[in-house]
């Protein structure tokens, strides 16, 4: 990869890219590519990859939940289906999620992203009421099953044990880490030289709550 993007960024560094006239290959998530390139315009050929958290989102499961609740607000990751980010209020990362629950004046909130977010979230809000957006219908085993096993895989005592004894290296080919840093570096630089460009991206990302 030329570039490396998390959603907090992704957005600013297309709209750049695309004012340089640049072409771009997107990888691995084509809905948080579908939504990136409908804000900016920007020429994308999507990779036909997704998120086993958000792709399984319910656009009908949402509208039934938001019946339900009708003051809520609806905070949507951008990585979900199109049919979930079009019923949302905010659209977001993780942190911009945080953020909307934080300052925001609802008491309610349905939230589309890994249900591990809401321990976090709840210790920031705890006057807050966090609802977890459904990922199935009635007949299944769980409503909300919005869980990634790889996350929960990382646990306090392997961090630790990383930590204190540097356990854990992984080992690569040369090339392959030097191609893998020039991306990760490329990603970071752009983002501690262009804060203006991140604030003014988020406007047009997150729905009617302005910069996050």
């Amino acid at each position: 990869a030329d570039w490396m993007v998390t959603s907090s960024c992704a957005l600013a560094i297309v709209h750049q890219l695309n004012l340089e006239g640049k072409k771009i290959l997107w990888a691995p998530d084509r809905h948080l590519g579908r939504y990136i390139q409908e804000q900016t315009g920007a020429d994308m050929l999507l990779w036909n990859g997704a998120c086993i958290v958000h792709d399984e989102f319910k656009a009908v499961e949402l509208e039934m939940l938001m019946a339900a609740h009708p003051d809520a607000m609806v905070l949507v990751h951008p990585e979900s289906p199109q049919g979930v980010v079009d019923l949302a209020d905010v659209v977001g990362s993780t942190s911009a999620m945080i953020k909307a629950v934080v300052e925001g004046k609802a008491s309610e909130y349905i939230i589309a992203t890994d249900k591990g977010i809401l321990h976090r979230i709840a210790q920031l809000a705890p006057n807050k009421t966090l609802i977890e957006a459904p990922t199935a219908g009635d007949s299944a085993t769980c409503k909300s099953c919005a869980h990634c096993p790889w996350m929960a895989m990382n646990g306090l005592q392997g961090i630790l044990d990383c930590l204190e004894n540097a356990s854990g290296e992984i080992f690569i080919d040369e090339p392959v880490r030097t191609k893998a840093l020039g991306c990760i570096e490329r990603m970071l630089d752009f983002t501690k030289n262009h804060p203006e460009l991140l604030a003014r991206a988020q406007h047009g990302f997150i729905k009617n709550i302005g910069a996050a």
